[in-house]
């Protein structure tokens, strides 16, 4: 028996390659949030704790002459602690979440710790309409964006699905719809 049975890092590779068994390479997509979103939300962040906490130090054992130095790394290690929780989030986020996309279905994974994983499968009779949204700068300049699908009878996400930090999401929704076969040409309201 596994004890972190949601935590399994090999997911990804794992469930890609037998979706690929069966509906074959060319029908099915897998992808995973962008490398840019792993340097913003993770490195930049973890980098600036690192850079504080060194400065931080520097300062307090300059200004007390060095007394009361292990109560002043106490703090700071604690206040460290406290914010590099938020980025082993993010690091999960990163690789762990990922989107697999087969013939009539789009599934989502989404890891939460280690204890907690939730999938979510969009059917292609659901899906009303796929849009990107390319709504921050950043986005723009390192082609990024969001992946929203409109569907129905959800009414967890509220008749919205959004895929976060994609790269390349033109692409992507190309081949969405290519893959889960809808017809964007039909006036704005796909025919499944």
């Amino acid at each position: 028996m596994k004890i972190f049975s949601n935590f399994d890092t090999k997911l990804r590779q794992k469930t890609f390659a037998e979706y690929q068994d069966h509906y074959g390479v060319d029908n099915v997509l897998c992808f995973w949030r962008s490398q840019f979103y792993y340097i913003y939300k993770v490195i930049l962040p973890l980098l600036s704790v690192v850079l504080l906490t060194i400065l931080g130090l520097v300062f307090f054992y300059n200004w007390l002459d060095g007394t009361y130095f292990g109560y002043i790394v106490t703090a700071i290690v604690i206040i460290d602690v406290v914010f590099l929780f938020p980025l082993i989030g993010k690091y999960f986020d990163y690789k762990m979440d990922f989107i697999i996309v087969i013939p009539n279905s789009i599934m989502m994974y989404d890891q939460w710790g280690i204890f907690k994983r939730n999938v979510h499968t969009i059917t292609a009779q659901s899906i009303k309409a796929i849009s990107i949204n390319k709504a921050w700068l950043l986005y723009s300049l390192f082609d990024n964006g969001d992946i929203v699908i409109l569907t129905e009878w959800d009414t967890e996400h509220d008749g919205e699905i959004r895929f976060r930090w994609i790269p390349r999401p033109e692409k992507r929704k190309n081949q969405i719809v290519k893959i889960v076969g809808i017809d964007v040409q039909a006036d704005q309201n796909p025919q499944i």
